[in-house]
Protein backbone atom coordinates (compact mmCIF):
# COMPACT_ATOMS: atom_id res chain seq x y z
CA UNK A 1 0.00 0.00 0.00
CA UNK A 2 2.72 2.72 0.70
CA UNK A 3 4.27 1.59 -2.30
CA UNK A 4 0.99 2.36 -4.17
CA UNK A 5 0.65 5.49 -2.37
CA UNK A 6 4.26 6.84 -3.32
CA UNK A 7 2.90 6.28 -7.00
CA UNK A 8 -0.23 7.97 -6.67
CA UNK A 9 1.85 10.85 -4.85
CA UNK A 10 4.73 10.82 -8.02
CA UNK A 11 1.46 11.04 -10.68
CA UNK A 12 0.27 14.00 -8.91
CA UNK A 13 3.42 16.16 -8.57
CA UNK A 14 3.38 15.59 -12.32
CA UNK A 15 -0.19 16.57 -13.08
CA UNK A 16 -0.94 19.88 -15.04
CA UNK A 17 -2.41 22.41 -13.06
CA UNK A 18 -5.89 24.31 -13.74
CA UNK A 19 -9.22 24.61 -11.69
CA UNK A 20 -8.11 22.59 -8.55
CA UNK A 21 -10.38 20.40 -6.64
CA UNK A 22 -12.04 20.59 -3.49
CA UNK A 23 -10.45 18.02 -0.65
CA UNK A 24 -13.69 15.88 -0.99
CA UNK A 25 -12.54 15.28 -4.74
CA UNK A 26 -9.29 14.59 -3.80
CA UNK A 27 -9.99 11.94 -1.58
CA UNK A 28 -12.74 10.57 -4.29
CA UNK A 29 -9.52 10.29 -6.41
CA UNK A 30 -7.75 8.69 -3.71
CA UNK A 31 -10.57 5.95 -2.84
CA UNK A 32 -10.78 5.35 -6.77
CA UNK A 33 -7.27 4.30 -6.97
CA UNK A 34 -7.68 2.34 -4.15
CA UNK A 35 -10.48 0.25 -5.27
CA UNK A 36 -8.77 -0.63 -8.93
CA UNK A 37 -4.97 -1.31 -6.55
CA UNK A 38 -7.75 -3.62 -4.87
CA UNK A 39 -9.46 -5.07 -7.60
CA UNK A 40 -6.29 -6.00 -9.09
CA UNK A 41 -4.56 -7.65 -6.54
CA UNK A 42 -7.37 -8.69 -4.29
CA UNK A 43 -10.12 -9.75 -6.47
CA UNK A 44 -13.35 -10.71 -4.22
CA UNK A 45 -12.29 -8.78 -1.23
CA UNK A 46 -15.62 -7.90 0.85
CA UNK A 47 -16.46 -3.94 0.75
CA UNK A 48 -16.22 -3.79 4.71
CA UNK A 49 -12.25 -4.66 4.30
CA UNK A 50 -12.38 -2.34 1.10
CA UNK A 51 -13.46 0.71 3.19
CA UNK A 52 -10.93 -0.01 5.56
CA UNK A 53 -8.00 0.22 3.41
CA UNK A 54 -9.71 3.20 1.67
CA UNK A 55 -9.59 4.93 5.59
CA UNK A 56 -6.23 3.50 6.08
CA UNK A 57 -4.86 4.90 2.93
CA UNK A 58 -6.70 8.33 3.70
CA UNK A 59 -4.92 8.35 6.61
CA UNK A 60 -1.29 7.98 5.24
CA UNK A 61 -2.08 9.97 2.54
CA UNK A 62 -2.76 13.03 5.40
CA UNK A 63 0.81 13.11 5.82
CA UNK A 64 1.83 13.01 2.26
CA UNK A 65 3.49 16.31 0.99
CA UNK A 66 2.84 15.11 -2.78
CA UNK A 67 -1.18 14.59 -1.73
CA UNK A 68 -1.66 17.25 0.30
CA UNK A 69 -0.59 19.50 -3.25
CA UNK A 70 -3.56 17.35 -4.91
CA UNK A 71 -5.71 20.55 -5.12
CA UNK A 72 -3.72 22.73 -6.88
CA UNK A 73 -1.83 19.88 -9.08
CA UNK A 74 -5.03 18.13 -10.46
CA UNK A 75 -6.94 19.70 -13.03
CA UNK A 76 -10.58 18.81 -13.92
CA UNK A 77 -9.63 17.13 -17.06
CA UNK A 78 -6.79 14.98 -15.27
CA UNK A 79 -9.47 14.19 -12.14
CA UNK A 80 -12.38 13.44 -14.96
CA UNK A 81 -9.99 11.10 -16.85
CA UNK A 82 -9.21 9.42 -13.66
CA UNK A 83 -12.56 8.68 -12.15
CA UNK A 84 -13.37 6.86 -15.35
CA UNK A 85 -10.16 4.90 -15.70
CA UNK A 86 -10.82 1.31 -15.87
CA UNK A 87 -7.83 0.19 -13.60
CA UNK A 88 -4.84 1.67 -11.40
CA UNK A 89 -2.78 1.61 -14.16
CA UNK A 90 -4.74 3.83 -16.47
CA UNK A 91 -5.45 6.46 -13.38
CA UNK A 92 -1.92 7.05 -13.01
CA UNK A 93 -1.89 7.89 -16.84
CA UNK A 94 -4.71 10.25 -16.63
CA UNK A 95 -2.54 12.24 -13.69
CA UNK A 96 0.17 12.50 -16.06
CA UNK A 97 -1.10 14.89 -18.55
Amino acid sequence: MTRALAAFGLALLCAGCSKPLNQAECDELLDQYVALLVRSDRAGTPEGELYKLQLKARAQARTDPAFLECRNRVSRRSFECAMQAPNADRLEQCLLF
